[in-house]
């Protein structure tokens, strides 16, 4: 079981080095949205402009700011599941 685990994670360290770069530029764009949109959102409420429709798509469920916040966890989400695949009958 270890050196399947062994193996598991250096496919992951490979995959992780491959594609550094693109990572790199995709957690860095994915910050500064974040950080944009955390601007925005902090001057809407600051002026007064900011109704429930609006905290809503910005803070809600489907909103953007809880979307783009999903996108930095992402690809640790999929290292996760190279490492430790899904028991068959259990769902996360």
């Amino acid at each position: 079981m270890t050196d399947e685990l062994d193996q598991r994670l250096r496919a992951v360290e490979r995959l992780t080095a491959l594609y550094r770069p693109e990572r790199v530029v995709h957690l860095i764009a994915t910050t500064v949205s974040l950080l944009v949109l955390l601007g925005s959102a902090g001057a809407m409420i600051y002026k007064g402009q900011a109704g429930p429709a609006e905290l809503t798509l910005m803070f809600g469920s489907s909103g953007l700011i809880t979307y783009t916040a999903a996108q930095l966890l992402r690809m640790w989400d999929r290292a996760l599941s190279v490492i430790a695949p899904a028991v068959k009958g259990v769902t996360p």
